[in-house]
């Protein structure tokens, strides 16, 4: 802290300038800068061993009083020659410029050579020839250079101490950026610690250095280093002790200097001081760096407690980085999860029962629940249970508004309860079916709606839930907020699509659903070169029916027709309500004979159905059929549709409850067709003349018309 050399320089300019010789000792009487050149008298006197006692006698003694007083001295020595003391000061440091070798007047000198001369071996050369080499000086003159040179020295004294302090301090901050630069992200904990007793060993020459941290309710040291470490090793700090209690409560640097205080404490009687740094991050109290066996000047102890604040931010920046990349994790394994679950959005069980599993597995938590509001959205029921038998939980209905569940679902905020007294303000009692009093309950919600609500309780490890398990579901109920709502919207289309398709009357799908699946089954059976038929139904009759029975009495009849017509089909054919009392029927994969003994096997069954109330029927119903197949009969589903049409119309015109299946090598045009006719069992066969809907050029019944076989 000092610059020697230019004090060293400034001395030998001064004793230059004034022709006496300057020397700068330190406050323990240590020489720092010899003087340029001895006064020749003196050094002879200190060849002798008695002028050599006698001289570091004098020295020594003022040297002391001077730091003492803090005030120049001008002191007589055993020569008779005259010393100057003046203490040279700055904050700490204190040193003392001597200024010797001079008499005030000749009298002085001629005094000792005749009193002393010859005790210290100077005899031996005439006083005249000694005062050639002497320096003579007035007093005044030596006033004037002491008012002079004084401030001069601590001026020099102070600007190199600055210097000095700038430098280190310049060392210190390069070396701690340093420091703090190279510490990587992949850099464990334990090696900062490592780092930093290190640094401060190294900067702050301390003897021995360790960090501590709390393990089974004592600090205990993470990391040492220095000559003591073995025995600092084995040191644990509690935290009633004075020290370590006063620098937790206080959160700042303490230090016991008194050895026998640190005894009393239960330190090792080899540590003889103490400092403790406490070690503060924003995620807690992890500990101290403790410095032992060493004094610490200001400069020294400020600084270690900066790099202290300094190892507080890299572990928190370290604790962040380590929560943020459990985030992260967290944040991967939910949208792994999540993509997992989309699979099943479109069933809203299992959809439920897999929210559930992963939300348990998320918390640690043994049970777990999800209720969702009823139709009315006036209470809450419980859709997916996790650790409980679910036959027990069926029945189980919670009110918006009350309870913990109905609360969270009503003000749409989560609630963590950790201990029996939180439980209690809820007005809810411990039950024996939980083996903890902590539970989580929280909202699944999606745009400001909450949708459903998220329960857990009884964490694995039997400890309370805490905000971390809070922090990672609310990241998965978010996500599964967003698979409900889709379910849900889900559901909703497909029951718009179903009434989109679907005839409210009959619940077989209506004219919107056939066209759409004759045009697909046109195109696969065209692709595969494949047959399929299409059939035409339409009640006989009905209209009458409707006149004389009434409309309620047709809609039975539509109905319970609809359900005789589907008990006697397939599950791949598709039978549709095409308008009134129409319907239609798609038969993929079917030919022409198999059609028509579906077809037939309809019309019995419809003939023999009875229409009413009661156990008497009202009347009986027939229906009428026309046949058109593919690739026969066109192509394109248009052309089946119209021929299909033309062979009911044929039903129709010859006298209705029959099955006409139309064929023809092309063309729409009945001349290129052939009608079969089925009579009904013991019915009587009309061989009366018929009136043909195709024109006056056919022949009567029994006979042949054109192409048509009656």
């Amino acid at each position: 802290m000092i610059d020697i050399q230019f004090l060293t320089k400034t001395l030998r300019s001064l004793s230059a300038i004034t022709g006496l010789n300057f020397s700068l000792y330190d406050d323990r009487g240590n020489l720092l800068i010899a003087p340029p050149s001895e006064d020749l008298l003196l050094s002879r006197a200190r060849i002798s061993k008695k002028g050599h006692e006698l001289y570091n006698d004098f020295l020594s003694k003022y040297l002391q009083l001077t730091i003492k007083n803090a005030q120049s001295l001008l002191m007589q020595g055993f020569t008779g020659q005259y010393h100057v003391f003046m203490p040279i000061r700055y904050k700490e440091v204190t040193l003392v410029a001597l200024c010797e070798g001079f008499y005030l007047s000749r009298k002085d000198f001629t005094r000792f050579y005749a009193e002393k001369a010859e005790q210290f071996g100077l005899a031996g050369r005439p006083a005249e020839d000694w005062a050639g080499d002497l320096n003579f000086m007035d007093s005044r003159s030596i006033e004037r250079h002491i008012k002079s040179i004084k401030p001069l020295l601590e001026g020099i004294l102070s600007s190199g101490y600055e210097k000095g302090e700038l430098g280190k301090r310049w060392q210190w901050s390069r070396t701690i950026i340093g420091l703090a630069a190279n510490i990587g992200p992949d850099v464990k904990i334990e090696d900062i610690h490592q780092i930093i007793i290190d640094t401060v060993i190294f900067l702050f020459r301390v003897d021995t250095a360790a960090i501590f941290s709390m393990k089974e309710g004592r600090f205990q040291p993470e990391s040492t280093g220095g000559r003591g470490r073995e025995i600092v090793r084995k040191i644990k700090l509690s935290k009633d002790i004075y020290p370590v209690s006063n620098a937790i409560q206080s959160g700042m640097p303490v230090s016991v200097i008194d050895s026998y205080r640190l005894r009393h404490s239960g330190f090792p009687e080899e540590v003889i001081s103490m400092y403790l740094f406490p070690i503060n991050p924003q995620t807690g109290f992890p500990g101290f760096l403790g410095i032992f066996n060493c004094l610490l000047d200001r400069e020294s102890f400020d600084s270690i407690s900066g790099l202290c604040k300094l190892l507080a931010y890299l572990l928190s920046v370290r604790h962040q980085g380590d929560e943020n990349a459990k985030r992260s994790a967290g944040l991967d394994l939910i949208s792994t999860t999540t993509s997992e679950l989309f699979y099943h959005y479109k069933d809203r069980q299992a959809l439920c029962d897999s929210i559930v599993d992963e939300s348990a597995r998320f918390a640690g938590a043994e049970k777990c629940s999800l209720m969702l509001p009823d139709d009315d959205g006036e209470a809450l029921m419980v859709i997916s249970v996790k650790g409980v038998n679910k036959w027990l939980m069926k029945d189980v209905r919670v009110r918006t508004g009350e309870g913990i569940a109905g609360k969270v679902f009503q003000q749409g905020v989560p609630i963590l309860i950790d201990n029996e007294e939180k439980l209690r303000t809820f007005s809810v009692k411990p039950r024996p079916l939980f083996k903890t009093q902590s539970c989580l309950s929280l909202p699944l919600k999606i745009a400001g709606e909450t949708i459903g609500i998220l329960n857990l309780s009884d964490k694995s490890t039997g400890e309370p839930f805490t905000q971390r398990e809070l922090s990672a579901l609310s990241s998965f109920a978010t996500e599964a907020s967003i698979l409900l709502k889709l379910n849900h919207c889900h559901r909703t289309s497909e029951q718009m699509r179903e009434l989109s398709i679907t005839d409210p009357l009959t619940g077989l799908f209506n004219r919107r659903y056939f066209d759409v699946r004759l045009e697909e089954e046109y195109r696969r059976a065209k692709r595969y070169n494949l047959h399929f038929s299409l059939a035409m139904m339409d009640i006989d009759d009905f209209k009458v029916l409707n006149d004389t029975e009434g409309h309620p009495a047709g809609d039975h009849a539509l109905r319970e027709i609809a359900m005789t017509i589907t008990g006697c089909i397939r599950a791949n054919d598709i039978l549709v309500r095409v308008g009134g009392e129409e319907f239609a029927l798609i038969m993929p994969q079917t030919s022409k004979d198999e059609a028509f003994n579906v077809l037939e096997r309809i019309r019995n069954h419809v003939s023999v159905m009875p229409l009413g109330a009661g156990s008497e029927p009202v009347r009986n119903i027939t229906i009428s059929t026309g046949i058109a197949m593919f690739p026969e009969c066109g192509k394109s589903p248009e052309d089946l549709i119209l021929q299909a049409d033309r062979a009911l119309y044929s039903a129709k015109a010859f006298g209705k409850n029959q099955t006409v299946v139309w064929k023809g090598p092309g063309g729409f045009e009945p001349s290129v067709g052939d009608i079969r006719i089925r009579e009904l069992p013991n019915a009587e066969v009309s061989r009366r003349p018929i009136k043909s809907p195709f024109g006056e050029n056919h022949r009567q019944a029994g006979k042949t018309f054109g192409d048509f076989t009656i």
